[in-house]
Formats: structure tokens, C-alpha cells, sequence
């Protein structure tokens, strides 16, 4: 029986992503410049307080999902591709994970923000700190990192599904709590800033009626 050889597979790198660059730092500068270190505008609050005073039964449905945005979601995922001898799209969901973890945590000593509780009556917690610095959401930045590198590699059927799950990560860390919508919004940003740089470092799979700005022959994606 003759035996079977895996074929390469064609990588393409995106010009699109330096536009996916420039809106993600694009949005972590103004919602770094709109924000204050220990207030919040009366809008901004209002849409804090509309997801914070949900139901807590809430907490139930939203804990798991929400883990999507922790640091442990990044070796998971990055096992998960290489179970799934997808090697390439492993090394850049943990590069951009990592990346956008540690980021986070140094935007938080350049822009300090605190958190929802020392400015805002009344915040429902929900197993996170009182004190500390909310901007930006490492939650948000880590969740929208992955689910932008995943959107390049899973079918077209599922790629909205790590989107879906970034949504839920920064409306959940509102609903426990722990950051405000700029927080939020920052590291949606943030993330996707980092998955940009990543996905055109390393290159993406070349799907059928698509083109990039280089591409080349590889082991598996």
C-alpha cells in the first residue's frame, strides 16, 4: 500500500491586517484619551449599571464563556490546535495570548484607571477585586486576540464563535463588575492590534479565491 504524505500548505500574509493594526491602536488611544483615572461620564455609567444590575443568576451562564478570556484560555487553545495538527495556528494563538496578557498588564501602569467600585455607587461584585487598575480589560484583550487569530484558520462556519465568546468575555467583566465599557472597549482593541501583528508575522492559510501580499508553501497550518 503505497504510503500518504501530507501536502503543504499555502500561506498568505494579509495586507488587510495593517488595517486591522490601525483600528485597534486607533481604539485603544481614544478610549485611553476619554477616560479618567477615577471617574466615569454619566453615559458611560449608564451602560456599566444596565449590564452590572442583570439578574445573578446570570453568573451561572456567563462564568464559562467568560473563561475564554482568562490566560488560561491561551495553552488551551494552543494544545487544542495541535491536537488538531494545526502546529502553525498553535504558535500564533499563544504568541498573540501572551503577547496580549502581558500588554495589557503594562497599559495599565501607562493609562491608570480604577475600578468600577471607587467611582460608582452601588456596583454589583461578583467575584472580583474592589480595588486596583481596570484599564484596559486584560480579559477583553486576551479574548479578542485569540478570536482574531482563530478567525483566519477556523472554517467559515465556526469562525464567529471565538467572536461570539470575546462579546461575552467584556460584557461579562462589566456584569461581574470589574471594568467599566472603556475598559472593555480598550482591550477589544488592544487584542486586536496583537492578533493583527501575529496573523501577518506568521501568515495565514490560503483559502480558495483568496490572495494575500506574499504567500508560500508550508507544513500544515
Amino acid at each position: 500500500m503505497a504510503r500518504m504524505r501530507r501536502m503543504g500548505v499555502k500561506i498568505r500574509r494579509r495586507p488587510t491586517d495593517a488595517g486591522w493594526l490601525a483600528a485597534g491602536s486607533g481604539i485603544v488611544l481614544l478610549t485611553a484619551s476619554a477616560i479618567d483615572g477615577n471617574s466615569a461620564t454619566d453615559a458611560e455609567v449608564a451602560v456599566f449599571r444596565l449590564v452590572n444590575d442583570a439578574p445573578d443568576a446570570l453568573f451561572y451562564v456567563l462564568w464559562v464563556p467568560m473563561q475564554f478570556g482568562t490566560f488560561v484560555a491561551v495553552p488551551v487553545t494552543a494544545v487544542g490546535a495541535f491536537i488538531a495538527r494545526r502546529p502553525r495556528l498553535a504558535i500564533e494563538a499563544a504568541a498573540a495570548g501572551t503577547v496580549a496578557y502581558f500588554l495589557a498588564r503594562s497599559v495599565k501602569l501607562v493609562w491608570v484607571r480604577l475600578r468600577p467600585p471607587i467611582f460608582v455607587s452601588d456596583v454589583h461584585l461578583r467575584h472580583v477585586p474592589r480595588t486596583g487598575y481596570g484599564f484596559v480589560s486584560g480579559h477583553a484583550a486576551v479574548s479578542a486576540s485569540l478570536a482574531f487569530v482563530l478567525w483566519a484558520f477556523l472554517p467559515k462556519r465556526w469562525r464567529w464563535l471565538p467572536v461570539a465568546l470575546s462579546g461575552v468575555v467584556g460584557l461579562g467583566r462589566m456584569y461581574v463588575g470589574g471594568h467599566m465599557p472603556l475598559d472593555v472597549l480598550g482591550g477589544w482593541g488592544l487584542g486586536t492590534a496583537v492578533g493583527a501583528v501575529v496573523t501577518f508575522a506568521g501568515g495565514v492559510p490560503l483559502r480558495k479565491g483568496t490572495s494575500g501580499a506574499s504567500s508560500s508553501t508550508s507544513g500544515s497550518a
